[in-house]
């Protein structure tokens, strides 16, 4: 049964670190600074982060994390992407916001939080997600962008980010209808009407998840079990980075990955090179309307 109070109280931390954001993000500093920034800050406040804090910078929309001793800078005349996960309890508020360092990136980021206002005015109990889908693209090329069409929104439960229904971000024939109380994250991606509009994977991993389920660890080897239970029990299948993991066994991590016991997401980057914006919010549906949560 979902539990509103924790959920609240973990989108009010997500809102409170968001805000740090655009004074943590400025040319010249450190990638990793900022991931700390974010993630030390949900641990102050009482939570754990529901994910590495992602930063994608200009044409990278997603999946990235500094890795141990990352020595990446936000370049001048970026457009950065920060997103940012709140977990209370397995109670998981999502969210995202753009920082622009040019003035040509401005109008980008503006329909970005434009088309997500849009789109959470339709969100209500039975409204069919491909109807959020085509709000969004109707919206973000009316201001003239182009969503990115195979990233979308999803729906939260207790330590799941993503589980259930998706929420398209194009105008697409996807089944499902928004149910009162539960949750969902809205997440409209934007890029240039001149792009691709489809993200593809970069060689690059710098997260990871364990799934608790289904592990079969019989067929691994002592070592291979030790970690993926430690990897189980601390994160409880939720994403996680390297950098929180003191003595990283990094030639036996990548065997499990290999194995296909974690799971790594890819960087991902717009497939064209152009630049991307996003904003995001988690809301709970209510029986009359939904709440923003973020």
């Amino acid at each position: 049964m979902l539990d509103l109070g924790r959920l609240r109280e973990a989108g009010a931390i997500a809102r409170r670190i968001r805000d740090e954001v655009y004074r943590a993000v400025k040319e010249g500093v450190k990638v990793i600074e900022i991931c700390e920034i974010v993630e030390k800050g949900i641990r102050e406040l009482g939570a754990e982060p529901a994910f590495p804090c992602n930063v994608g910078i200009n044409e990278v929309a997603a999946h990235y994390t500094s890795p141990p001793s990352d020595q990446m800078v936000i370049p001048p005349r970026s457009i950065v992407k920060v997103d940012i996960g709140v977990s209370l309890d397995g109670y998981i508020a999502d969210t995202a916001t753009t920082v622009v360092l040019s003035p040509e990136f401005e109008a980008m980021s503006g329909a970005s939080q434009i088309v997500l206002h849009e789109a959470i005015k339709a969100m209500g109990p039975g409204v069919n997600v491909s109807q959020i889908g085509f709000i969004i693209q109707k919206t973000a090329n009316k201001l003239g962008f182009k969503p990115i069409r195979n990233l979308t929104g999803h729906e939260i439960k207790r330590y799941q980010l993503h589980t259930g229904l998706t929420i398209p971000n194009i105008a697409a024939p996807v089944p499902g209808k928004l149910q009162v109380n539960h949750v969902y994250a809205v997440e409209p991606f934007l890029t240039t009407m001149r792009a691709a509009g489809e993200v593809v994977s970069a060689k690059l991993a710098t997260i990871f998840r364990a799934d608790p389920s289904g592990l079969k660890m019989e067929k691994l080897r002592s070592e291979e079990r030790r970690l993926l239970s430690y990897l189980v029990e601390r994160f409880k299948g939720l994403p996680y980075t390297p950098r929180w993991i003191d003595g990283f066994e990094e030639k036996l991590h990548e065997r499990l990955v290999r194995l296909g016991r974690i799971h790594a997401y890819p960087v991902l980057v717009e497939r064209s090179g152009q630049p991307v914006a996003q904003a995001e919010h988690t809301v709970v549906i209510t029986e009359e309307g939904c709440e923003v949560i973020t």
